[in-house]
């Protein structure tokens, strides 16, 4: 796997997370990001992002699991504000 583009509802929010990387690419700064989006991505409204962080380059898979699930606690702890 080069490139992961998953998407991932977080339940009892109105959220999506959208996380994009690339694997075994050296593209200077990051190589991939997470997305929050508010709602469900391609329904009839455009998606709204409500957060972003960068993924540096160089990060294995399980890296990559590690950090979509630490935005993902701290969206439940409220430390990631997802009110619209």
């Amino acid at each position: 796997m080069d490139l992961l583009n998953r998407y991932r509802r977080v339940e009892g929010f109105n959220v999506t997370l959208h996380t994009r990387y690339r694997f075994n690419f050296d593209g200077g700064r990051t190589c991939g990001f997470i997305r929050v989006i508010g709602g469900e991505p391609g329904g009839d409204e455009e998606d709204y992002e409500l957060y972003m962080e960068v993924l540096e380059c160089g990060l294995t898979p399980e890296k990559v699991d590690e950090a979509e699930e630490r935005v993902v606690r701290e969206i439940r702890e409220g430390r990631i504000d997802v009110s619209l």
